[in-house]
């Protein structure tokens, strides 16, 4: 056995754990578990057997605050409720099934356990401190969709919430109206020039997606503060490359408690689930890319 042997068994032991407790889709958008704690349907859903709406953005002090953005104030788009394909219906619906039911044995009584020792106000905390950590994705992708008011207020939050609001543990800026959240990607900056969704698609573990957002974490990895402070280089002898997937791993596992509820909230009153969230989904997106 070569002496790398060991660290890549240690290396892809940790990609698994990353993917397993990020659910949802992904570098905002695939990691996302299931449906993200921001991505409640503006609209109705399209067909008759979604469930209704998730409930309105939470509050200040909702573990999930810090993820709350513009598109759950707005209103429906003008564009025509095209259906997206779905050529890869047996994957997509295997693979639903399977992530469902890894979230609904596995992951519900640890983020249930995670929720009862941890007080709310500290799972606030840490969620608004690592929104604040990763602000160059939205700040990015705002100046490459040529938007310099969201530009603008993405930096503005950043140092507000940096220095007054402790390295970004409280959210003071969303007490300014014009300084709300926002959730800019790399997947709707695709869609802001006119990139079509392409078809929709289920991963393990890490849930609904379209072609489009599946390309777009690759621009979101780079604009990714962790991308390049744990890169695949070392500080002298130390090489703290699985740092980034520790942190990420860790954020998302600190929102569980809240996706898992909201995701029951969508899936539990639908006929049929697989059609509930593939729709709650493509609407959400959608919106963030109009808005």
């Amino acid at each position: 056995m070569t002496s790398t042997t060991p660290r890549r068994i240690a290396l892809f032991t940790l990609l698994f754990i990353f993917l397993a407790v990020s659910g949802g889709q992904a570098a905002e958008k695939m990691a996302k578990p299931f449906i993200p704690p921001a991505a409640r349907p503006v609209t109705a859903p399209t067909t008759a057997t979604a469930a209704p709406a998730l409930p309105s953005a939470p509050s200040a002090t909702s573990p999930s605050a810090a993820q709350v953005d513009d598109y759950a104030a707005a209103g429906p788009t003008d564009a025509p409720a095209v259906p997206v394909p779905d050529p890869f219906y047996g994957w997509n619906k295997f693979w639903f099934t399977f992530n469902d039911v890894f979230y609904s044995v596995l992951m519900r009584p640890l983020a249930n356990g995670y929720a009862f020792v941890m007080p709310q106000m500290i799972r606030t905390g840490l969620a608004n401190a690592y929104q604040n950590f990763v602000f160059p994705i939205r700040f990015v992708n705002s100046l490459f969709q040529l938007d310099v008011t969201k530009a603008s207020r993405e930096f503005g939050r950043f140092m507000i919430n940096t220095t007054l609001g402790v390295g970004g543990l409280m959210d003071v800026a969303k007490a300014d109206p014009n300084l709300q959240p926002g959730n800019e990607d790399f997947g709707q900056t695709l869609g802001h020039y006119g990139m079509s969704e392409g078809c929709y698609i289920v991963w393990p573990l890490l849930g609904p997606s379209t072609v489009r957002d599946s390309i777009g974490l690759a621009g979101d990895a780079l604009a990714n503060p962790l991308t390049w402070i744990f890169g695949p280089w070392t500080y002298g002898d130390y090489n703290p490359w699985y740092w980034s997937y520790i942190i990420k791993g860790g954020d998302l596992f600190n929102r569980l408690p809240v996706t898992i509820e909201e995701y029951d909230g969508l899936v539990k009153p639908a006929i049929e689930p697989y059609s509930a969230v593939k729709d709650a989904f493509i609407q959400y997106r959608r919106n963030a890319v109009a808005h």
